[in-house]
């Protein structure tokens, strides 16, 4: 192991055991006095659980100089929810425009868990240079919340002093990563299920317009493909798909409507396991993923409720990012697929949005639920033409869903 790793790694090291505490010790100070900690301590007024080690430290107060990160961390968030959650949600990275206080403690508890589970080999000058330059960026933005320069200059004088590499990469082994997990909440598991309807609302539409324009790029020439097939289509269908001819474009058209012309039309290959059958793991190809779309979108949409526990939510945004990452190879790399739903996985909600999403998923569902419970009368007419006219009249309600034998 080369020495220049190694002094790079107890250099962080340093701001770890050292720099870090000290920065949330202050934070803490700047939203609780020590002598108010000390008097619910005493009355046993906590409703966190402390480690026998929190304890031990907790029997100090009002003296916090030896509170490490985690339980001043710990009080802030869980004890007094002091702190607004940072943009980006607990346990991701803030973007670099993020720099409210908590996006700055969101920074430091992410750095400290970099730096002591990094192997020393790992260490290279980037990294070093780059979680240095966070750690200055951080540590001026706290000073001047906390109207002050001391951490400044106690980062100044870490950085100048000599260290003894072997003794403060020992030290790093004794400390462990910051648990930053909260209880579930009913407000979590809804916000995970609208994080899901973005990228169902927002990009798989995007991707099989991308889809259809690959298999035909003139829209006016796709309508003429339609005609012989026409009548196949609800009313307002119809119209749409006779719009094509003078738009020439394909912006009109939703989910239900592409997948019903790439399915009809024969424009992709047909899915391994056919069509309307949810693809194995292993299927992989255009069709398989259209076909998943068709599945995802239905089966988030057609929930009996809005709540999505961590693991099911995990297991359907890591689905749609392969969706993503495979649509980008299939284009040859010109979309952005994969990039845009990790994004929607951590970007910003707030109530409004989260409704949003959510609303435009249960309009799908609150479709399905009219056409179940409406009366539907056959009107046999003359013939069964007129028949089959009247029925899709009866049944255009349902023109997000499409043809029902195809999305359902």
């Amino acid at each position: 192991m080369s020495d220049k790793f190694k002094e790079r790694h107890a250099k962080l090291g340093c701001m770890v055991l050292r720099l870090f505490p000290k920065v949330m010790q202050m934070i803490l100070k700047y939203y609780i006095t020590p002598e108010g900690l000390h008097t619910r301590f005493s009355k046993n007024d906590f409703r966190l659980v402390f480690t026998n080690n929190e304890v031990d430290l907790m029997e100090k107060l009002p003296n916090i100089d030896d509170f490490t990160v985690e339980i001043s961390y710990k009080i802030l968030r869980f004890e007094f929810n002091m702190l607004h959650e940072p943009k980006c949600k607990w346990g991701n990275v803030p973007h670099y425009t993020d720099v409210e206080i908590a996006d700055d403690i969101q920074r430091l508890i992410h750095a400290t868990n970099s730096i002591i589970k990094t192997n020393t080999d790992n260490v290279t000058e980037n990294y070093f240079e780059n979680l240095f330059e966070e750690i200055k960026m951080m540590v001026t933005r706290i000073d001047s919340y906390l109207k002050q320069d001391d951490l400044g200059s106690l980062y100044n004088s870490l950085c100048r002093s000599g260290i003894d590499s072997n003794s403060i990469l020992q030290d790093l082994t004794n400390v462990k990563a910051i648990e930053e997990s909260l209880p579930d909440t009913e407000r979590d598991k809804r916000e995970r299920y609208s994080r899901l309807s973005i990228p169902i609302i927002e990009t798989f539409p995007k991707i099989l317009r991308d889809v259809i324009r690959k298999c035909e790029p003139v829209a006016k020439l796709l309508y003429q493909k339609c005609v012989p097939f026409l009548k196949t289509f609800f009313p307002e269908q119809q119209r749409i798909i006779k719009e094509l001819q003078y738009s020439n474009t394909y912006d009109s058209l939703d989910v239900t409507l592409l997948y019903q012309l790439l399915r009809q039309l024969s424009l992709i290959p047909v899915p391994t396991k056919g069509w309307g059958k949810l693809p194995d793991k292993v299927d992989i190809n255009l069709g398989d993923d259209v076909e998943r779309i068709r599945c995802y979108r239905n089966n988030l949409a057609h929930r009996s409720d809005t709540k999505i526990e961590t693991n099911k939510f995990n297991e359907y945004f890591n689905e749609f990012r392969s969706i993503g990452h495979r649509m980008d190879l299939n284009f040859s790399q010109t979309t952005n697929y994969e990039q845009e739903i990790v994004g929607y996985r951590t970007c910003g909600m707030d109530t409004a949005m989260q409704a949003k999403y959510e609303n435009a998923m249960m309009e799908i569902e609150n479709i399905k639920l009219r056409f179940e419970k409406r009366p539907i009368k056959f009107y046999w007419g003359d013939d069964f033409d007129t028949w089959l006219t009247n029925l899709r009249s009866l049944l255009k309600d349902e023109k997000l869903e499409g043809n029902w034998h195809f999305m359902q």
